[in-house]
C-alpha cells in the first residue's frame, strides 16, 4: 500500500545555504529509487530556514530501503549540528 511521507526541516539559520544543498543533492538519487513515486524538496514561504520534503512511496519497504540507501546516510552527515529540528509524518492515503 502506498505510502506518503512529510518531513519538515528547520535549519539554524546561518545553515540554511548549506542546509538547503544538501537537501537539493539527496532528491535526483531518491527520485531514481525503486519504489519512489514523488520525491520533492519545497521551502516555506514563511521562513528561508525551514524545508520541507514530501515523498510517496510504493509501500514501507521501499521506505526503510530509501532510509538504509548510503545517499541518506549521508544526508544525515551533512545535516548534523546544522538543524533545529526533523519532524517526519508517515501518512496513509485516505481518499
Amino acid at each position: 500500500m502506498p505510502l506518503s511521507v512529510v518531513a519538515t526541516i528547520t535549519a539554524k539559520p546561518e545553515f540554511a545555504d548549506a542546509v538547503r544543498q544538501a537537501l537539493l543533492a539527496v532528491v535526483p538519487p531518491s527520485q531514481a529509487e525503486a519504489g519512489c513515486i514523488q520525491y520533492d524538496l519545497h521551502l516555506a514561504r514563511d521562513n528561508p530556514a525551514r524545508f520541507v520534503m514530501i515523498e510517496r512511496w510504493q509501500d514501507d519497504a521501499t521506505l526503510d530501503r530509501h532510509m538504509a540507501s548510503t545517499h541518506f546516510a549521508a544526508l544525515g552527515a551533512a545535516l548534523d549540528g546544522k538543524v533545529v529540528g526533523v519532524d517526519i509524518n508517515r501518512l496513509d492515503l485516505l481518499s
